[in-house]
């Protein structure tokens, strides 16, 4: 059953990183971050990699129908043409038990961490060679091993996210505030998505793109205004205009013809990030600027949210949208509850304005490890110890009452 204003068919479930539940991969260039001090140390994560089976039934209990994981390229493929064949019967393992568990597995394959020997040796998706050769490689075999047990594909979550946090922002690896750099890793970032999709469309699962959108306003002034509407761009127009003219337009670069991109995706999902104020510093915060922030120091809104889902409808008719990772980071789950409920409510209204609307991931199931903030900075519906929070007994109760 699903709940009042949903479709049956609606996709309720979770989503998490593999760094979040089952700590960094040795050979991944995010472990040298934590060998570095650059983050605190996830160790193992909240323990998924042993307790798959039991957190798989655990979930369920919630109501959900369906949970996405991220399968670690550093884990599968140690080194350049090492393949770790027991990483790949334990990961069919885990994903018969989440079937098991009356759960339908979607499989992210690049969820923030690459294999060192990709990301640094070779330039990664930077690199046309790299992500021409290897990358393709990796999704090829990932299909092989894995599409009997699959409901859905998640080649890169927000590859441009993934691109401006770590080439521009530098808050992920490899820690670089290069615009140009940005320019290279963004289009090869989106390239390298749009050719694991076209290796991935022939078989059973859909495979749905993930894009990190947020809405963007701006203080009162000129120079503020007119930064605004470049992250407004950045998030809204390079993917989105990529796939209805086949156009990669990346500003400060080159407009690059990319017909292939046309109508690429069989799902567009939203992974939502909080709204964004640019301030007369011309420095991201939150919006509004007086709002409560959680631990990454920004917003989340609800309505701001159904905001984003709409807009997304708006600029991509009749394709189906997924709300592909959701949540807050608080130890105040009276909060969380608070904005799921909220978030429940917009979602109804997109619906019934026809929103073509077909599920819902909440980010995350279990309290995990989160980049830069460690386990102090929960996420979960569910605490490490297994014990669902009154978060998750609300979504419980929609979902089985």
């Amino acid at each position: 059953m699903s709940a009042a204003g949903f479709p049956d068919t609606f996709v309720w479930g979770t989503t998490s990183s593999s760094v979040g539940s089952e700590g960094v991969a040795p050979n991944a260039d995010w472990s040298a971050w934590e060998r570095d001090n650059d983050a605190p140390r996830s160790a193992d994560g909240n323990g998924w990699a042993t307790n798959y089976a039991d957190d798989a039934a655990l979930l369920a209990t919630l109501g959900t129908n369906a949970v996405r994981v991220t399968i670690e390229w550093a884990r599968l493929e140690i080194r350049d043409g090492i393949i770790d064949t027991d990483r790949v019967a334990h990961e069919r393992q885990v994903l018969r038990d989440i079937r098991a568990a009356g759960l339908a597995p979607w499989i992210t394959l690049h969820n923030g961490s690459l294999p060192g020997w990709f990301h640094d040796d070779e330039g990664g998706f930077r690199d046309a060679k790299a992500r021409g050769y290897f990358w393709p490689r990796h999704v090829d075999r990932c299909a092989e091993w894995f599409e009997d047990l699959v409901a859905g594909w998640v080649p890169i979550e927000d590859p441009i996210g993934w691109a401006t946090r770590g080439y521009l922002m530098g808050t992920r690896p490899p820690g670089r505030r290069r615009p140009d750099q940005a320019r290279e890793a963004i289009v090869g970032a989106i390239e390298a998505n749009q050719a694991a999709w076209k290796l991935l469309q022939g078989g059973e699962a859909p495979v749905m793109v993930v894009l990190g959108l947020s809405t963007v306003r701006a203080v009162n002034s000129l120079e503020a205004r007119n930064e605004a509407k470049h992250w407004d761009s950045v998030m809204w127009d390079l993917f989105l205009r990529s796939r209805r003219e086949g156009v990669l337009d990346v500003p400060g670069g080159a407009s690059l013809d990319r017909p292939e991109m046309a109508g690429a995706f069989d799902i567009i999902g939203v992974a939502y990030r909080p709204p964004l104020l640019l301030g007369e510093d011309l420095q991201l915060g939150p919006y509004p600027a007086t709002a409560r922030t959680d631990a990454t120091g920004f917003a989340p809104n609800a309505e701001e949210l159904g905001e984003v889902v709409r807009r997304l409808g708006e600029l991509a008719p009749a394709t189906p949208l997924m709300i592909a990772a959701d949540g807050v980071t608080t130890t105040d789950d009276e909060w969380r509850e608070e904005l799921l409920r909220s978030t429940v409510i917009e979602m109804q209204r997109a619906i019934a304005d026809g929103v073509p609307l077909t599920g819902y991931l909440y980010d995350t199931g279990i309290d995990a490890y989160e980049w830069l903030y460690g386990f102090n900075a929960p996420r979960g519906l569910i605490d490490r110890d297994r014990k669902i929070k009154a978060s998750g007994h609300y979504l419980q109760a929609l979902l089985t009452t």
